[in-house]
C-alpha cells in the first residue's frame, strides 16, 4: 500500500514509518521543506496555506495518515501560539480533503482511506468523570481544537473515503516524546507529580498505538471515532510512582498546582493539572489487543 503521512518526522511518525516499511508498504512523507527520495521513502513538500496538493502525490497514494500539527507543549500558550496550534492542524487537513475533491472530481486516483489524529483533549477535563467514544465533546482551548481539526477531516466521508479519527492519548516510548521531558528531573532526585496527584492520565505505549493505526488502513471496521489509549488509565500520582520504580530513583518533590500555573499559565490546567479519565471502548468491543495494558509494563519497555 502506499501511504502518504504528514508529521512522518516527529515521534509517533519515525516509529509508524519504520513499522510500515518494515511491512513492505511504500511510504511518502509530507515535510515543510523540500527533500529528495531517499532509499524507499519519497518526500514531497507540505503546499502553504490556502493551496493543493499535487494531482501526482495524492494520486499515487492509498491512504493517508495525519499526524502533522504544532506542538501543543513547546511554550507558553500565547494568543499567536494558540492560532498556530489550531491552524496548522485545520489548514493542512483542509488542504489535503480539497485535494482528494480535486482529483476525485478531475476522475484521477486518490486515497480511500484517511487516518486522522485528534487527542483526548477533545473530552475536555474532569476529575473523575470517564469518557469513551460516544462521550460530547468538552469545554477549553484543546477541546475547541479536537473538534475542529476532526470536523476537516470528516469532511472527506463525503468524498467515499473511509475516515477514522484517533484520539490520542500521552504516547510513552522510548527515545522520544512527553517521557523524555517527564523522566528529567528523576534522573537528578527531582523526581514527583504536579498538583494534587489525583488527576487522571490517559495514555498508550507507542508500539500499540502504531499497531492500531497500521491495523486500520486495512480494516474496514475502522470508521469514526476511536479513543487510542490505553485501557487502564492512571492517575498522575500513580504515573510519578510507577516511574520512579521503572528508573530505580526515589520520588519526593511536589509542583503545586499554583506554581505551574504560574510557570505555564491556561497550559498548565489542560495538560497537567485537571486531566481526563478516557477508555478506549470501541477498541475494547473489537477485541483490538494491547501489548502493554499497563502502565508498569509500559514504562518498563521505554525508559
Amino acid at each position: 500500500m502506499n501511504v502518504l503521512i504528514t508529521g512522518g518526522t516527529g515521534f509517533v511518525g519515525t516509529t509508524l514509518v519504520k513499522q510500515l516499511m518494515q511491512q513492505n508498504h511504500r511510504v511518502i512523507i509530507g515535510l515543510r521543506r523540500d527533500k529528495q527520495i531517499r532509499g524507499n521513502i519519497s518526500y514531497t513538500k507540505i503546499p502553504a496555506a490556502g493551496e493543493l496538493f499535487s494531482e501526482e502525490i495524492i494520486g499515487r497514494a492509498d491512504a493517508v495518515i495525519n499526524l502533522a500539527g504544532h506542538n501543543i507543549a513547546a511554550g507558553r500558550w500565547t494568543a499567536e501560539v494558540k492560532n498556530l496550534i489550531l491552524n496548522s492542524r485545520v489548514q493542512l487537513t483542509r488542504q489535503l480533503v480539497k485535494s482528494i475533491e480535486r482529483n476525485r472530481a478531475a476522475n484521477q486516483p486518490y486515497p480511500k482511506v484517511l487516518l486522522n489524529a485528534s487527542a483526548v483533549g477533545y473530552y475536555g477535563q474532569h476529575p473523575s468523570a470517564t469518557f469513551d467514544e460516544e462521550s460530547p465533546n468538552g469545554e477549553g482551548f484543546l477541546a475547541g481544537v479536537c473538534r475542529a481539526w476532526e470536523q476537516e477531516a470528516r469532511q472527506a466521508e463525503d468524498l467515499g473515503v473511509r475516515v477514522a479519527r484517533f484520539r490520542f492519548g500521552i504516547v510513552l516510548g522510548p527515545g522520544g516524546g512527553v517521557l523524555e521531558r517527564i523522566k528529567m528531573p528523576y534522573r537528578f532526585g527531582m523526581g514527583g507529580y504536579i498538583g494534587d496527584g489525583k488527576q487522571w492520565v490517559s495514555w498508550i505505549h507507542i508500539e500499540d498505538l502504531v499497531h492500531v493505526l497500521i491495523l486500520a488502513l486495512t480494516d474496514e471496521r475502522f470508521r469514526g471515532a476511536f479513543n487510542l489509549c490505553s485501557p487502564r488509565p492512571v492517575t498522575m500520582a500513580e504515573l510519578d510512582r510507577h516511574l520512579a520504580r521503572a528508573l530505580g530513583k526515589t520520588s519526593w518533590t511536589r509542583l503545586p498546582g499554583f506554581v505551574a500555573r504560574t510557570l505555564l499559565g491556561e497550559m498548565a490546567d489542560e495538560l497537567l493539572l485537571n486531566g481526563q479519565r478516557v477508555v478506549p471502548k470501541r477498541l475494547i468491543e473489537m477485541q483490538v489487543p494491547f501489548k502493554y495494558p499497563d502502565i508498569a509494563s509500559a514504562l518498563a519497555a521505554s525508559v
